[in-house]
């Protein structure tokens, strides 16, 4: 049957023939039909999944490669680091070679001169002993045996800015709190150096300080507090002290302290004395870097033949006065107290009414034992009527004893026994030791405490001191302002 009969016999299946055969054709065609759908949706579901292997390897293809192009990149990167490095030292050490050299150089000019020198005093010598001139007596400069073992030493055993507590040429740091009397020690040590006299807070035994200028660091500027203690200045009349106050610095800082000093020391033309009162209050201060600064200035010094010496005043950090003091309650670290010559404590003393104080000596200058061993030293707050408006205040030797016996006594908690409560509603009230009795003050210590408060001096400090309350203190007050 030809196709074309298939289809004529298919639409026509009524009037056909042999409708079975057709039918079994058309099934058979349907069937071919079929199959071979079948097998194009499954090439067509092959095509894609290799399609999709092809795209994911060519992702991770494009990943890997991204990859290596990361590790190579940071490769390069630590190579040219190391590169930077290998440079950066090479260059060091062709600096330091050239250093070297330089100074290698330096020392060989020094000893080419040196030898011509030897070689020209050589040529004088022998030219002397051709025209017989061989006396030693026309060679100049020529010293005996006993001009040579008895001549001094530097400033000689007795040469003391403090005796026993502060050497010429040396930092020596006084560490005192607030309100205690720090400054009032170091004005009266220039003024003992400035006039070349014994400081009256020493005994009698002691030797006279050497004389010398005086510069005297004023950081904290408190003019009624300077006038009201020495007369406005009638006591420093005719003493060669130079002041520099805050203002003259600038800036209240450190490194602007020490340039000042730097250029100062470039100025001087005597040995002097330095007086910084007080150095913690600059700005970035620390003890390491103040005394290196110092240290400098002295090199400057020395370099035209100067001395220059410091005492620097300093804050401790928060102690009890009870307790004993060490240099590790320096405010600013123990650093300070190992680069300084000596250091010096100003503390409380405890005496009733409050205007002793004790000189301890931590650290003793070097090359010397501390002073006074068995004991520190007492003395007492004075004050010397000048005239009829001006006064001066300084302190006066009293004696040496024990710091146990200077310290003044730990304070007691008082404690009251539990209340108990009576049938009657009544409490009763029982106390361990004695009634507290209220503390009165003489004339002459109510007369210290206006001074105080004058100074400035925070009220807690002074009830502290002579063991008042703060109210007995601002009744004082408002009687002195009536």
């Amino acid at each position: 049957m030809s196709i074309r009969n298939f289809f004529r016999s298919f639409r026509d299946i009524e009037n056909c023939k042999n409708p079975g055969k057709v039918i079994g054709i058309a099934g058979a065609l349907a069937a071919v039909t079929g199959l071979a759908y079948a097998a194009a949706k499954c090439i067509g579901n092959w095509i894609d999944s290799k399609i999709q292997d092809n795209a994911d390897k060519k992702r991770e293809d494009y990943r890997a490669e991204k990859a290596q192009e990361t590790e190579t990149h940071k490769a390069e990167e630590e190579r040219a680091t190391k590169e930077a490095q290998a440079q950066a030292q090479a260059d060091a050490y062709e600096r330091m070679r050239k250093a070297d050299a330089e100074l290698y150089r330096e020392k060989m000019e020094i000893d080419l001169e040196k030898r011509r020198r030897y070689q020209e005093f050589s040529q004088q010598a022998a030219q002397e002993q051709v025209n017989g001139d061989t006396s030693l007596d026309t060679v100049p400069n020529l010293r005996s045996s006993a001009s040579v073992f008895t001549r001094p030493s530097g400033f000689g055993p007795k040469a003391w800015l403090v005796d026993g507590y502060a050497k010429p040429g040396q930092i020596t740091l006084v560490i005192a709190g607030g309100g205690v009397g720090k400054s009032t020690l170091l004005l009266q040590i220039a003024k003992a150096v400035a006039n070349g006299e014994r400081a009256e807070f020493l005994p009698d035994s002691c030797c006279a300080s050497l004389k010398q200028d005086v510069v005297y660091y004023r950081i904290e500027d408190f003019p009624d507090e300077l006038e009201g203690k020495y007369g406005k200045g009638k006591v420093f009349d005719g003493l060669n002290i130079q002041w520099v106050l805050p203002e003259d610095l600038g800036v209240n800082s450190l490194s602007a302290f020490l340039d000042h000093v730097k250029r100062l020391a470039h100025k001087l033309e005597r040995d002097t004395l330095v007086c910084v009162d007080p150095a913690t209050k600059l700005d970035g201060h620390s003890h390491e870097a103040c005394i290196k600064g110092l240290e400098d200035a002295q090199k400057i010094a020395k370099a035209n033949s100067v001395t220059l010496s410091f005492i620097v005043a300093a804050h401790p950090d928060e102690i009890n006065d009870w307790k004993p003091l060490t240099t590790e309650h320096i405010k600013g670290g123990d650093k300070g107290v190992q680069q300084a010559g000596a250091v010096i404590a100003l503390r409380m003393e405890g005496t009733p009414g409050g205007n002793h104080r004790f000189i301890q000596c931590l650290k003793a200058p070097k090359g010397h034992p501390a002073p006074f061993p068995e004991g520190v030293l007492v003395c007492k707050y004075v004050k010397t009527q000048l005239d009829n408006d001006n006064c001066y205040l300084h302190f006066e030797h009293v004696e040496i004893k024990p710091e146990k016996n200077a310290l003044p006594k730990k304070p007691k908690t008082i404690k009251e026994d539990d209340k108990t409560e009576a049938s009657n509603g009544e409490s009763n009230k029982t106390t361990d030791g004695p009634k507290k009795t209220k503390r009165t003050l003489t004339a002459e210590e109510k007369a210290e405490v206006v001074m105080l408060l004058e100074q400035k001096v925070k009220s807690a400090v002074i009830a502290k001191q002579f063991k008042i309350s703060l109210r007995t203190v601002q009744r004082i007050a408002k009687e002195a302002r009536a």
